[in-house]
């Protein structure tokens, strides 16, 4: 089970067509998670929480958390690249997760 954060400004409307998104990608390629959502402030301090955080607007923070910029998925802007970065982060933080 891959542990997911998804993060924007409020922590309501966008992440929750991101989580329904990612959730039907996940399911694409196998990984079972389990989704929360939370603003983009936070995500700093909750990231370690997660195996993997994705973002719904430019974040410039480090962590040792991988984040994903998923805004993507919303405006259907390189949407296709999009898919395969959140695929790729799902399925290291699942074999990550295997090695365990």
């Amino acid at each position: 089970m891959v542990k997911v954060l998804i993060a924007c400004g409020s922590g309501i409307a966008t992440s929750s067509y991101a989580a329904e998104e990612i959730l039907k990608i996940a399911k694409n390629v196998g990984v079972d998670v389990d989704i929360h959502k939370d603003r983009i402030q936070n995500v700093s301090a909750n990231a370690k929480d997660y195996d993997v955080c994705f973002v719904t607007s430019k974040y410039a923070q480090n962590s040792e958390t991988l984040i994903v910029r998923v805004d993507g998925l919303i405006s259907g802007i390189n949407e296709e690249e999009t898919i395969k970065n959140v695929e790729a982060a799902l399925l290291e933080a699942d074999q990550k997760n295997s090695e365990k």
